[in-house]
């Protein structure tokens, strides 16, 4: 590892991604802020910026900052999915995933590296896709919310 590698390593905003990973997929509590509908899934997501701001500020990758981006996106869709989705957000380890790729990416390691290249150019317009994905999830939970509120006030 160069100097610059060994910095990253060490700094605080990594280690703090790394417990981050920890207690939110390992500890399953991002599947337990998840429980709270709607809500549940943006507040876990403010989790996502300590990841960002790595692979923005501290990697300069632009091309990582998009993919761990896209994982945020997609576990905030999974999460969204009426009835079924806190369920899956058990099991859906995005942060764990990140911290991987952000590990790897510091390490130099080549097939991280090209895993990353590729799903940059998909990321790009994932993130289009999951804007309009969650959106439209954010609404039906909603009224789906709605109408099991006035069933049950009936």
């Amino acid at each position: 590892m160069n100097t610059r590698q060994q910095a990253i390593a060490h700094s605080r905003s990594y280690h703090l991604s790394k417990q981050l990973s920890l207690y939110l997929d390992d500890y399953y509590l991002d599947g337990v802020i998840g429980l709270i509908p709607i809500v549940g899934q943006f507040v876990s997501q403010l989790f996502n910026v300590v990841f960002i701001y790595v692979a923005l500020i501290k990697l300069r990758s632009i091309r990582l900052t998009l993919v761990v981006i896209f994982n945020g996106l997609v576990d905030i869709a999974i999460g969204l999915i009426p009835l079924l989705g806190p369920i899956l957000d058990f099991w859906n380890k995005s942060y764990k995933r990140n911290f991987e790729l952000m590990e790897g990416f510091i390490a130099g390691n080549s097939q991280v590296v090209q895993q990353v290249n590729r799903q940059a150019s998909i990321a790009a317009i994932g993130l289009v896709l999951m804007g309009v994905a969650i959106f439209y999830l954010t609404v039906w939970s909603i009224e789906l919310l709605q109408y099991l509120y006035a069933v049950l006030m009936a």
